[in-house]
């Protein structure tokens, strides 16, 4: 009986081990900051998505086929932002907390700056497959992050942003 125990907390740690190691290290800060006043925090589910690719699934044209493609692909996606209102403290904490995440399984795509703004492209793969896109967001009165988990493909992520018009994504298509 202890033997078998033994194997049952053993096989626990272990996975419990395996999720840690799959989780993002903005995790923490969504947990962390999601439920705190001032912050706006949107998660998306994969049910959604799947909701959605029923409904464009019959919808026709290009785009909304790739947009289905995509959809299809992702886990899901996590925005956390703070605004700064009156406490620029907060804003500063914050934002120190935020470029202070260790992103070691993380490769830069790119930087976007622009009028003291500035926006960081990373992404997070295993094997071939990119499994996390993250952007860092830093502004003068705002910061955050927004996370997209999943099977991303980044061309199809751009031609889709490049048809909506969504500034510095564009740029993701350059990417080999």
């Amino acid at each position: 009986m202890k033997k078998i125990t033994m194997i049952a907390a053993a096989l626990v740690l272990m996975l419990t081990g395996a999720t840690a190691q799959t989780q993002s290290p903005t995790d923490a800060l969504f947990d962390k900051y999601g439920a705190k006043d001032g912050f706006t925090t949107v998660h998306i589910t994969k049910e959604l998505f799947s909701l959605f690719a029923e409904v464009t699934q019959e919808a026709e044209g290009d785009d909304m086929q790739e947009l289905n493609k995509v959809v299809q692909g992702l886990d899901f996606i996590r925005i956390l932002m703070l605004k700064d209102t009156v406490q620029s403290r907060q804003l500063t904490e914050f934002r120190n907390e935020l470029n202070g995440v260790k992103l070691k399984d993380f490769s830069e795509l790119m930087t976007v700056n622009e009028g003291g703004e500035s926006v960081k492209f990373m992404i997070r793969k295993n094997g071939k497959n990119i499994n996390e896109l993250l952007l860092i967001i830093n502004q003068p009165k705002e910061a955050g992050f927004i996370s997209i988990t999943g099977n991303i493909d980044l061309k199809t992520i751009a031609k889709l942003s490049k048809s909506m018009n969504i500034d510095g994504m564009e740029n993701l298509d350059k990417i080999k």
